[in-house]
């Protein structure tokens, strides 16, 4: 299929399965119940996920922090899988048309298999190539974690399954290049975040070798293409980076609970729908959802506005280095993982002087748009979120912008294939670092 052909059968997916949803008061929904003494908001047979709050107290990277929010609960393990499938030597992916009350288009490309553990017995196409594998050849099997801000230590299965029998395609499936894939992620909410983040485990080995004599140069791209060499010269050692993680895990004071719902003060329901008293963050709305003729009511997050998430890159002797900080987010697993370098909603600072900026906004906005290598548009889980999204962007800078404050300073200088190779592994690169490896993948995948 060409990447026209894609977009086509994408359009049509979505014409068969129109996505409506409408907003009501959330206790109209269906099935759904706040607890009287709790203010937990769950489903009546205990599936799905539940809605409570979390406290958090911190003192991170200086900066001391004492908040309760709104949180998801979502128990078990889900599965994010995609079959792989050599053709005439050419890596397919089995990918989804798939169809989400959040998604902006209706539909998106996804991952082969998408499961929660709520739904692991149920039809699920496809599950059993990962479920029960069997001799068939793992090309990764990690745990990876949702984003902390909004799950509370929530994980999935990250896998990819290469198979050599032939495989029944079935309606909303279809298998496509793995360039054509990362290609098509250059094109906004075209790729789900699911799918980045299984894509983000592809070892560098599978996206084919780059065009004879790119490396050799002195431009970004030679730069690029070197740095995804697992032998490159890295400012940091990865035992150092691991040491730094380590001691920013252990050292950042952080303590987080889960709390009642009603105990979170700043948060009270107001014409049916959950929401700050203060400020305008995001709100926990009911949703009335027909997708496709299936009908049915839950609670959505609708966030206030989209949300900015860049890499800042520099060459430093030849190599390509990625800017990574140790973030802290109460629903990790694991205290702190390496997130993006700039994680934020800038909407939130228009009002704002420059001085009063997250850090590296400043530099975002004044860029020069050939500083950019890669943008797209990402949108975030559509299951729960509503119209929710986030701008990816890939940005060079010759800065040095490394911290060093208490001996872990909360960025570091770490090249691709560094990156790489600790997303093998679990919790060390957060939803926003895989979807951005994905972004570097797409690049390095790219023929000049």
């Amino acid at each position: 299929m060409t990447d026209e052909e894609v977009r086509a059968w994408l359009a049509a997916a979505a014409e068969r399965t129109p996505v409506r949803v409408k907003e009501v008061p959330l206790d109209a929904l269906d099935g759904w119940q706040a607890d009287p003494a709790t203010g937990a908001i769950s489903h009546r047979d205990g599936g799905f996920f539940t809605i409570e709050a979390m406290e958090k107290h911190a003192t991170v990277h200086g900066s001391i922090s004492h908040t309760n929010y709104p949180i998801i609960i979502q128990p078990g393990m889900g599965t994010l899988g995609i079959l792989l499938k050599e053709f005439d030597g050419v890596p397919h992916l089995l990918m989804q048309a798939k169809a989400e009350p959040g998604n902006e288009r209706g539909v998106q490309l996804g991952p082969t298999v998408q499961a929660t553990w709520s739904n692991r017995d149920g039809d699920v196409p496809y599950l059993s190539y990962f479920t029960d594998p069997g001799d068939r050849r793992i090309i990764a099997d990690v745990r990876q974690s949702e984003q902390g801000s909004w799950f509370f230590r929530k994980r999935n299965r990250n896998v990819i399954v290469q198979v050599e029998e032939d495989v029944e395609v079935l309606d909303g499936y279809r298998w496509l290049p793995l360039g054509q894939v990362y290609s098509l992620l250059a094109e906004p909410d075209t790729v789900s975040t699911s799918a980045c983040s299984v894509l983000s485990c592809l070892p560098f080995s599978l996206l084919g070798a780059p065009e004879e004599g790119a490396g050799d140069g002195a431009g970004f791209r030679s730069a690029l293409l070197r740095s995804c060499e697992p032998g490159a010269p890295a400012r940091h050692g990865t035992t150092e980076i691991l040491s730094w993680l380590s001691r920013a895990r252990t050292y950042g004071d952080m303590n987080v609970e889960r709390i009642h719902l009603k105990d979170a003060g700043m948060w009270h329901l107001s014409e049916g729908r959950l929401t700050h008293r203060q400020f305008q963050f995001f709100d926990i709305v009911g949703a009335d959802i027909d997708l496709g003729g299936d009908r049915w009511t839950q609670p959505m997050i609708r966030t206030a506005a989209d949300g900015l998430v860049v890499f800042l890159v520099r060459n430093i002797g030849g190599v390509l280095h990625v800017l990574v900080n140790s973030v802290f987010e109460g629903g990790y697993v694991d205290v702190a993982e390496l997130g993006p370098s700039l994680q934020c909603i800038p909407s939130f600072y228009d009002e704002l002087p420059p001085d009063a900026y997250p850090r590296f906004l400043k530099e975002l906005k004044e860029a020069d748009p050939a500083q950019i290598h890669f943008e797209t548009k990402v949108t975030d889980q559509a299951d729960i979120f509503q119209a929710a999204s986030s701008r990816y962007a890939i940005l060079e800078t010759d800065l040095e912008l490394e911290g060093s404050g208490g001996g872990y300073g909360d960025f570091r200088w770490v090249t691709v294939a560094q990156l790489a190779e600790l997303n093998r592994h679990s919790h060390y690169l957060n939803q926003q670092s895989r979807n951005l490896l994905c972004c570097l993948q797409a690049m390095y995948a790219a023929r000049r």
